[in-house]
């Protein structure tokens, strides 16, 4: 069996799984949890990964389109 190391995963797939499990946890936490005290610090970190997503696709985009003029 032949493994061939030159095949990527595109950014976007990645990210996408990435988010999933962060936001797939911690809705599970604040959905089967409610009294937890760290529901909080979940919904602070839920907000920076998405806006943290957003920027880092904004900036690629950016950087593409700089990069095709």
């Amino acid at each position: 069996m032949k493994i061939d190391g030159k095949i990527q995963i595109p950014n976007a797939i990645v990210y996408a799984v990435l988010y999933a499990v962060v936001f797939g946890i911690s809705i599970w936490l604040l959905v089967f949890h409610p009294d937890n005290p760290t529901n909080g610090y979940l919904y602070v970190l839920m907000i920076v990964a998405a806006v943290t997503g957003i920027a880092k696709f904004a900036l690629n985009g950016r950087k593409r389109n700089r990069r095709a003029a």
